[in-house]
């Protein structure tokens, strides 16, 4: 399966319609189940904005702000350095 990353960016570099497709399809069962929390006159509306909302994040999402593994795990440590601190 292709990561939701790779789909981003065949979307924006690419306006992959397949890839965007795809990634609608992966929110999908999400936007199903926030929508049961509004009432149902409401929830057709809801639905086509929650749609045109991921579209626009897709398509606008910053790739250049996202941390790989080793990047996330350095900003853990330092948010949270007693956790990470070695004994002696």
């Amino acid at each position: 399966m292709t990561r939701l990353i790779d789909l981003t960016k065949k979307v924006q570099k690419q306006n992959d319609m397949e890839s965007l497709e795809i990634v609608l399809r992966l929110f999908e069962p999400k936007i199903r189940v926030s929508l049961k929390q509004t009432s149902p006159q409401e929830r057709d509306d809801l639905y086509q904005e929650l749609k045109i909302r991921t579209i626009e994040i897709v398509r606008q999402y910053d790739l250049s702000k996202t941390y790989g593994f080793w990047e996330f795990t350095d900003k853990i440590k330092e948010q949270y350095p007693f956790v990470y601190a070695k004994s002696k």
